[in-house]
Formats: structure tokens, sequence, C-alpha cells
């Protein structure tokens, strides 16, 4: 939840804004240090409530979460950049040197320990960081005055954007709490483990988004803006990978289920279904949202988003109290509500949709347009 706010309300406006106009520059560095202050601070309250690390820890996963959301600055600047195979080479080197840092300290001899994987992500964040800043550009991390800024500009386009972001990890979270309040543990785990079989098809619809909003804004910075159409175009692209992606996690389940629940329960096959409907239908109204954000429409977005998400936990809270035994039914309260997101969105883009280009200057000369 804290990287979907931080990525809303640097990445996207980095992405949708110019951000070399020093105003806005200005704006984006503010941003930046608030959300990696702010960052570490709730990280470090969420460890210290949990309860299960000593003061090491908490303070290296403050640290990790701050180093996380400095790299991930850096990731959006790539996507801004439409650079995506540099991208994954950062995403690459994180891992890589998480995975040889934790191979090399273990194998000296030391103990496993979360202190020591949460080390080992610092270590791999910091050489992201360091290559981002080796790969970009200077003018990418130029400086910028921090007086007289764009910020109250840039807050109300990315306040609203962030917290749109927040909804979906949101409106999760409250359901599994709701699975196991009402329902129990036991089910609130078949329905996670359903949902992680599928994880590959809503990771792909989600990078796509990113990919999608970097494109629109980068239409309508240049004076060629999409038109809904094209978005319309977008979902049902994405949707038949999504619904692809799907039907091979769901058949693949009998053989990939053990490796997910280590055998000791069953994955929750109406909850399978029901996830691959979800990315469905997440695929369906997330091009639609980004072509709305590339248009500074990210209140409007909010609201709709917001309005389908609430009802949908709502249905699933009278579904629970009526009958625990329903708690399969979750990924289908939450995803079928995008179908209605996505007409509504249609609907306001459509009449937002620039005028045809074609034939305008012909017609202010006073001539018809010549034939084809």
């Amino acid at each position: 939840m804290i990287t979907s706010v931080q990525t809303s309300w640097v990445g996207d406006t980095l992405t949708v804004y110019d951000r070399f106009e020093p105003r806005v520059r200005g704006a984006l560095l503010l941003s930046v240090g608030g959300t990696v202050a702010a960052g570490a601070l709730v990280g470090a309250v969420v460890a210290v409530a949990m309860g299960v690390a000593g003061p090491g820890g908490v303070a290296l996963f403050a640290l990790l979460v701050a180093l996380w959301l400095l790299n991930e600055t850096g990731r959006r600047i790539f996507t801004a950049r439409m650079e995506f195979w540099r991208l994954t080479a950062n995403d690459a080197c994180y891992l890589g040197t998480t995975l040889a840092t934790l191979g090399l300290v273990l194998g000296l001899g030391a103990d496993a320990s979360v202190e020591l994987l949460l080390a080992a992500m610092c270590v791999g964040c910091l050489a992201s960081i360091a290559l981002a800043r080796f790969r970009l550009p200077k003018q990418e991390y130029a400086a910028a005055p921090l007086r007289g800024t764009a910020f109250r500009e840039i807050a109300g386009f990315a306040w609203w954007r962030s917290i749109q972001a927040g909804i979906r990890p949101t409106a999760l979270l409250l359901a599994r709490l709701m699975i196991a309040g009402f329902a129990s543990t036991a089910a609130l785990a078949g329905v996670e483990a359903a949902r992680l079989l599928l994880a590959p098809a809503l990771t792909f619809v989600n990078g796509a988004g990113w990919f999608l909003l970097g494109d629109f804004a980068k239409a309508e910075r240049d004076g060629t803006p999409m038109r809904a159409r094209q978005a319309v175009r977008a979902c049902g692209l994405m949707a038949g990978i999504a619904l692809v992606m799907s039907l091979g996690g769901i058949l693949l389940a009998g053989w990939l289920g053990p490796l997910v629940t280590g055998g000791s329960f069953d994955v929750d096959g109406v909850a399978l279904a029901g996830w691959g409907i979800y990315a469905v239908c997440f695929a369906c109204t997330l091009p639609l949202a980004s072509l709305a954000t590339a248009r500074k429409r990210s209140r409007t977005v909010f609201t709709i988003r917001g309005v389908e998400s609430l009802t949908g936990l709502l249905v699933l809270a009278v579904m629970l109290v009526a009958d625990p035994g329903h708690a399969s039914l979750a990924p289908y309260c939450l995803g079928g509500g995008g179908l209605v997101s996505a007409a509504l969105l249609w609907r306001m883009l459509r009449k937002g949709d620039p005028p045809g280009r074609a034939a305008a200057p012909d017609r202010e000369a006073g001539t018809a347009p010549a034939p084809r």
C-alpha cells in the first residue's frame, strides 16, 4: 500500500506532467522527500505493531522501505521514458544482488534470520538505485528550486490518484479480514492460494497499465491525444491475454496447487475461477482508467473505482453474514463491478474525446477536403 501511494503520487505525476519544468520539478523533489520519509516512518510503526522483530529488524525494515521508494522513483522514470528493457535490467539487478548477498553471507556460516533477509534486500535496492543513476541521463537528476513550486497543483492531481491506487489493495485487505473474521483462516488460505495461482495474470494486467499510462500521457504532451476507442481496443487485447493466462493457471492448478499450499490444504476451485474473472474485469477497466489519468481526471477515476470497491465489499459482507461458506465468492464480488466501472469511464472519456482533426483545416479554409 505504501508503494502504491508513492508510485501514484510521484510516478504518475512525473509521467503525466512535464517533469523538466522547474516548478513541477521542484514539487516532485519535495514529493519524493516527503513520501520516502513518511514511508519509512509508517514502515517502522507497522513493524513495531506486529511485534515480530527487535529494534534491529524494525530499523532495517524502515530503511528498506525508504530505499525501495527511492528505487521505485527510478523505476517510474524508466517507465515515463518508455525504456522498459532498462527497467527490467534494474529489477534483475535488485533480485540478483539480493540473492547473491544472501548466498554469500549464509555460505560464510551466518544463521538465516529476518534481519539478514531485510539487510540483503537493502543491498539489492542500493545496487538497483546505483544502476539507475548510472543509466539515466543527468537531466533526470537535475535539481530545481524548492520555493514557488507547483506543489498545490501537483497535489490536486496526485492526492486523488494516490488514494485511487490504494483502493484495490485496501479492498483486498478488507476482504481478507472479513473472510478470516466471518468464516475462518482456513477458508482465507484456500482463497489466497487461488489468488496466488493466478498472480501472473494479475501482474501482467497491472504492468500493462503502467505502459499504457506512459503511452497515453506522451500522446497528450505531444498534442496527439488518444481517443476512447483506442483505450477500448487495449481493453479487449488485455482482457483476452488475461483470460488465456487465467485459463492456463486453472488448468495447471492440479500440478501447481501443492507447490503453493505445501500439500497441507486444498486450493478453492470456486475462488480460482473467480480470480480469473477478477483479472479479466481488471483488464477491462485499467486502460480506460489510464487514459482518464493521462487527461488529469484522477478525481473522477477515484470516485468510480471507490464506489465499485465499496459496493463489492458490502455485497461480500452481506453474503458472509448470511452464510460464512460464501467466502469463495469474494473475487466475484470484488471484480464484477469492474465492468460497470469500465462502462462509466468509457462514457466519460467519449465526451472528452478530442474533435476529429482530418478535415478541420479544410473547413477553416472554406474548401472541401482533398480526396484520398
